[in-house]
Order: structure tokens, then C-alpha cells, then sequence
């Protein structure tokens, strides 16, 4: 359970039992949190399965998005664009991330239904994936995705 309190002005505490933080809406937005979330999530989900594995990993992300003019104002886009530095190959950091963005991170797999969702991988400085797309809930029949190979089995 996450419990949040309102302290004075835009500033609030939130907690999860374990800790707490300050969150200041005048610097950091709830969706800018909530956006923040979800690229934690995956990054997470992306070092943790390279440690795993035995890899080394440096890992850094950026999130483009898009959101409708109108209210409700939901996502309807979103780019996570990971930029690692890692002694595994191109194929198995794929892996890594689509693993993330398919199976493991819950926040994102929340969005794929209202929102596309794309991604670019940086590794070792060259871009070996750039602004592809992963299946989101809410494509229709005739949308169609290459099958490019990489099937997720990590």
C-alpha cells in the first residue's frame, strides 16, 4: 500500500511502510512521477536481468511522450529510449528490453492498451534498435509487425 499526505502549498509525503519521500509538485509533477515510474520499472527490470546473468551493465534512459490535448488528457504515446554500456551482445540486450517492455514491468504493461509504445536501444554507443514498436492491446487487425527475429527468451 502507498499512503500520501497532503503537507502545505504543492508539497506532499508519500509513503510505502519502508520509506518516505517528499514530493514537491512545483518541481516534479505526479506525471512526471508517474512517466519516471514506469522508465524505472524497466531500466530495473533491464540491469537486474543482465546482473543476472552475469553481464556488466551501465544503464541510462529517456522517455519521449505524447498525451491528447483534451481532457482526460492520457497517454497516447510513449518512446523509452535505453542507452547502455554492456559486454553483452546486441541480441541479448534486445532481449533485455523486450523482456521489460512485454512481460515484466507492470507499469508500462498498464498503458498498452491506450498508448503505443516505442523504443530505441543504444549499446556501447551504436544504435542497434531505433523507435521500434511493440504490440500494444488496442491494435487493430490489420496492423501488422515484421517479425524481425528476436523472440523473447531471456
Amino acid at each position: 500500500m502507498i499512503k500520501i499526505r497532503h503537507i502545505d502549498g504543492k508539497k506532499y509525503e508519500a509513503t510505502n511502510g519502508r520509506e518516505i519521500i517528499i514530493i514537491d509538485t512545483e518541481k516534479y509533477s505526479p506525471v512526471e512521477m508517474f512517466i519516471t515510474g514506469m522508465g524505472n520499472c524497466s531500466l530495473f527490470d533491464v540491469v537486474e536481468m543482465a546482473k543476472d546473468k552475469g553481464f556488466e551493465i551501465e544503464a541510462e534512459m529517456e522517455i519521449e511522450y505524447k498525451r491528447r490535448d483534451t481532457f482526460p488528457k492520457i497517454f497516447t504515446e510513449f518512446h523509452f529510449i535505453y542507452n547502455l554500456k554492456s559486454n553483452a551482445d546486441n541480441i541479448t540486450a534486445k532481449r533485455w528490453v523486450l523482456s521489460s517492455l512485454e512481460t515484466y514491468c507492470s507499469t508500462i504493461n498498464t498503458v498498452r492498451n491506450t498508448s503505443k509504445i516505442f523504443y530505441t536501444i543504444i549499446l556501447n554507443g551504436e544504435t542497434i534498435a531505433y523507435k521500434e514498436m511493440i504490440l500494444s492491446g488496442s491494435q487493430d487487425e490489420h496492423h501488422h509487425i515484421e517479425d524481425d527475429g528476436f523472440e523473447c527468451v531471456a
